[in-house]
């Protein structure tokens, strides 16, 4: 694959002279399909624990094995190149699994919140186009997707158990315990529209694996916005998503170590921030992915104290609960190397506070969906700027103008 690289105008790039040592702005960036990306992780890390989630631990190897059998059932039902796979999930190593494997078919990921109301969905599937819908046997989940299948919306959809996820223990507790949380696919008004895991993995794990241009194929359909009126999908080809990775990497070598990170997601992996700034980059450089499903402060304050991650992303509401927390002095949190604020501007005492609490440094970045999401991040070499977004990451050009008149640069 050729590598890419970009122009120097020096003049133009003032950030040039801030630089961090051993980054290079103007680095090749080597577009890859994210398959390739993923394939040569779980080659370079087989063994080592790739995702730790509720208890149980995954290698490297173990989630490799499960995309390929995944991809194969997919193939097999009828899933191949820019057919659009919507993922219906929390956190979790389904997400992970299912994502990678759908792109192993050439497919075209689509991610979809949670929370969304019914209407919400309906009109996502329809503007997507999205024709197969990945989702777990919570009734929360399955009776939104169950409602788009029933009503002509949504063609078919793959529903994954939840509690096959978990440590038989927990397995059996969560049964016993909240059991009326579990729907009943096999029941449903719209069960010849369903597919049960169990079905989709019956069969060996080969398929065809197609040709994907990473310049040109379209690997991720994000939807953004709002704001501004109805949610848009953003196109990110595998180029842009890959390119990102190599560019966030480069930009964490003065503090992190490939092989040796352990990454806290406890941002939903359905927004970029956490799919390309955690999944994607975690698994490139070999991080143990530390899994919660959602937010619920005592929950993560007691994980980070359990497993120890070194690496945090998140939103200012996230670090500023955790500093303010009542037993904040005494929070074990110290494992913490990094911790990246994203999503909203970072407030000043929110960073001092949580710096104070945990002796990690807190860093500010900037993107947004349609770059992947990556564009500016704080130096993790010390010399982060309080109430700033940082420099361009490397192959990166920011121009600022003036909004009254766009075509004047400031």
């Amino acid at each position: 694959m050729a590598e890419t690289g970009v122009a120097r105008d020096t003049k133009k790039m003032p950030w040039l002279a801030s630089y961090p040592a051993g980054v290079d702005w103007g680095m090749a960036l080597t577009p890859s399909t994210i398959p390739d990306m993923f394939d040569r992780a779980v080659a370079r890390w087989a063994p080592k624990p790739c995702t730790h989630f509720l208890g149980r631990t995954l290698t490297y190897a173990e989630i490799g094995a499960q995309v390929e059998k995944v991809a194969a059932g997919l193939s097999r039902l009828g899933v191949v190149k820019g057919t659009r796979v919507g993922l219906l999930l929390p956190n979790s190593p389904t997400y992970i699994v299912y994502h990678y494997a759908a792109l192993k078919l050439g497919a075209i990921i689509v991610n979809y919140n949670p929370l969304y109301a019914p209407e919400e969905l309906a009109h996502q599937v329809r503007d997507s186009g999205t024709e197969i819908m990945v989702t777990f046997d919570l009734k929360q989940l399955f009776d939104k997707v169950e409602g788009l299948l029933a009503d002509g919306h949504l063609p078919r959809a793959v529903v994954v158990s939840f509690t096959g996820l978990l440590p038989t223990a927990k397995s059996v507790l969560f049964r016993l315990v909240r059991g009326r949380e579990i729907a009943s696919p096999a029941k449903s008004r719209a069960a010849d529209k369903i597919t049960l895991e169990a079905q989709l993995l019956e069969g060996d794990a080969s398929y065809v694996k197609p040709v994907i241009d990473p310049l040109k194929d379209v690997a991720c359909l994000q939807y953004t916005g709002g704001t501004t009126g109805t949610p848009k999908g953003a196109m990110l080809t595998h180029a842009n998503i890959t390119c990102n990775v190599q560019q966030s990497s480069a930009w964490s070598r003065a503090l992190l170590k490939p092989g040796e990170e352990r990454v806290l997601a406890v941002l939903p992996f359905f927004h970029v921030f956490a799919m390309t700034g955690i999944m994607h980059l975690g698994l490139s450089d070999g991080a143990e992915i530390i899994i919660l499903p959602r937010f619920i402060l005592d929950d993560t304050i007691q994980t980070i104290a359990k497993t120890k991650p070194t690496v945090m992303p998140g939103v200012p509401t996230l670090f500023g609960a955790l500093a303010n927390h009542r037993n904040a002095k005494s929070l074990d949190l110290k494992s913490l190397k990094v911790c990246l604020s994203g999503g909203a501007p970072l407030p000043i005492e929110v960073k001092r506070d949580f710096e104070a609490v945990t002796g990690s440094k807190l860093v500010e970045a900037y993107g947004l969906s349609e770059t992947s999401p990556g564009a500016t991040c704080n130096p993790l070499d010390g010399r982060a700027k309080t109430g700033t977004i940082g420099i361009p990451l490397p192959g990166t050009v920011i121009s600022i103008r003036d909004a009254a008149h766009p075509e004047r640069e400031m």
